[in-house]
C-alpha cells in the first residue's frame, strides 16, 4: 500500500488557485485547521509548485499545462454515477497534482502520516482548492476514481468525519457485475486503505443491495484495523435481507485486481455450483502410479477428495486448461521418479502376484498419503484462485 493519496484537478485552462483565495477557502470550509502562506515565493514558472501549510504538515499542487493521459475505463466507472463524466474529460487542458508532503527531516516533531491520516487531510484540502478556483472540471482521486467537483465540493466538507460518515465515495469506486443469473460488485480504490479490494458475490440480491452491502463494508474497512477485520473462512448467519450463509476468503480476484476479501454464497441457494473432477479420468486411467493405487485401493477417482465445487459461470467454458493438467501429470510423476518408488512398485506387484492385496497397499501407503496432500493443495489453490482449472471469465456488466 502507498503512503500518499495523490489526486489529480482537472482544470480548462493551466493556471495554479489565487493563494490567498485558497487559504480563506481553507478557514471557511475547516475553521479547526491552521494554514498559513507558501514556503515558495510566488511564480509564473509551471515548474515551481504551491505549499500550503496545514497544521504541522504541508500540502503541495504542482501545475501540469498538459491533460492527464485518457482512461476508457475510468470514466466508464465515473459516468455510472456522473453522466457527464466524459464530456468533461474531454474539456480539461490542464491538470493540478496535489498531495501531502513528508515532513521535513529538521522537524522531528512532525509525526509522518499513514495514508488513512494523510487521506482526510488531501480531502480536506482538495475541497477548499475547487472552493477557491472556478473553472475545475473533473477529480480523480489515487488514478483510479473520477468524480465531478460538484460530488467533491459537498462530501469532502465531511472530510474528517468518522465511520460511517467518512466521503469514502471520492476515494473508490463500486463496480457491479453479473455471473449468471447472480449480481455482484467489487471495489477499486480500498486495497489502499485495507490492503484488499472487496468482492462481493452473495446470490439472490439485486444491484441496489450489492451496492449497499458493499459500501457498508468497504466504509468499515477504510475504518477499522485490517488485520481484526473479516478474518478468512469466517461465516456469516443469514440476516434480513441475506437467506443463507455467506463465506469470507481472503483470496486473489477474479478479476486481476490482486489480493481481495471475498464474500460469496457457502450454500449453493441458486443452484449455480457444479462438481469436477480434480484429477481427471484421463489421468487416472493412465498414470501408473494412479493404475497402481487404484489396484490397491488406495485411489478412486469417484472419490469425494477428487472432487470440488466451482462456478461455472466464472469461466468462459468448461474445457480444462491443458497446462492444470499437464500440472498435474507432471507432479504425479515426480513422485514416481525415484529409487523408493521403484523399489515399492516391485514389491507391491510381487504381493499383488501372491494375492496379498493387504500387504501391496501397505507398501504403496507414502504415495497414497502424497497423492492426497496433491489433491488438497490443488482444492485449495483453485479456493483460493491460486491455480484456474478453466479459463476465467471477465467482468460482465448487469
Amino acid at each position: 500500500m502507498t503512503n500518499i493519496p495523490i489526486a489529480f484537478i482537472l482544470l480548462e485552462d493551466a493556471r495554479l488557485p489565487d493563494e490567498e483565495a485558497l487559504i480563506q477557502s481553507i478557514r471557511v470550509r475547516h475553521p479547526d485547521l491552521r494554514c498559513s502562506r507558501s514556503t515558495v515565493a510566488p511564480s509564473d514558472s509551471a515548474a515551481r509548485p504551491m505549499l500550503i501549510g496545514i497544521g504541522d504538515h504541508v500540502m503541495t499542487i504542482f501545475l501540469i499545462p498538459e491533460p492527464v493521459p485518457f482512461d476508457q475505463r475510468l470514466w466508464e466507472r465515473a459516468s455510472s454515477l456522473w453522466p457527464e463524466a466524459f464530456h468533461a474529460a474531454g474539456r480539461h487542458r490542464a491538470h493540478l497534482v496535489v498531495a501531502a508532503m513528508d515532513p521535513a527531516k529538521s522537524n522531528a516533531e512532525t509525526k509522518a502520516l499513514g495514508f488513512a491520516e494523510r487521506t482526510p487531510l488531501t480531502t480536506a484540502f482538495l475541497g477548499a482548492v475547487l472552493a477557491a478556483m472556478p473553472g475545475v472540471v473533473a477529480v480523480i482521486w489515487g488514478g483510479k476514481v473520477g468524480r465531478s467537483p460538484e460530488m467533491w465540493l459537498e462530501q469532502s466538507s465531511r472530510a474528517f468525519e468518522a465511520y460511517p460518515d467518512q466521503p469514502f465515495g471520492l476515494w473508490m469506486d463500486i463496480v457491479p457485475f453479473r455471473s449468471g443469473e447472480t449480481v455482484g460488485a467489487y471495489t477499486l480504490g480500498l486495497s489502499a486503505f485495507a490492503g484488499r479490494e472487496i468482492e462481493f458475490e452473495v446470490d439472490g440480491l439485486d444491484e441496489r443491495t450489492v451496492t449497499g452491502r458493499v459500501a457498508q463494508l468497504s466504509a468499515f474497512l477504510i475504518a477499522a484495523d485490517p488485520d481484526t477485520s473479516f478474518k478468512n473462512g469466517e461465516v456469516f448467519k443469514p440476516d434480513s435481507e441475506i437467506d443463507h450463509r455467506v463465506a469470507v476468503l481472503h483470496r486473489k480476484s477474479r478479476f486481476n485486481l490482486g489480493p481481495v476479501i471475498s464474500f460469496s454464497s457457502l450454500d449453493d441457494r441458486a443452484g449455480r455450483n457444479k462438481t469436477y473432477p480434480i484429477i481427471p479420468p484421463s489421468i487416472a486411467a493412465n498414470h501408473p502410479l494412479l493404475i497402481m493405487l487404484a489396484k490397491v485401493g488406495h485411489f478412486d477417482p469417484a472419490h469425494p477428495r477428487n472432487k470440488i465445487g466451482l462456478k461455472p459461470d466464472h469461466y468462459l467454458s468448461e474445457v480444462r486448461l491443458e497446462s492444470f493438467d499437464e500440472g498435474l501429470t507432471q507432479a504425479l510423476s515426480r513422485m514416481i521418479a525415484t529409487d523408493a518408488y521403484a523399489e515399492a512398485d516391485i514389491s507391491a506387484r510381487s504381493a499383488l502376484a501372491r494375492g496379498d492385496t493387504a500387504t501391496a497397499k501397505s507398501v504403496l501407503q507414502p504415495w497414497a498419503d502424497e497423492v492426497g496432500q496433491l489433491q488438497g493443495a490443488v482444492m485449495l489453490a483453485l479456493m483460493l484462485r491460486d491455480l484456474h482449472m478453466f479459463a476465467p471469465a471477465p467482468h460482465r456488466s448487469p
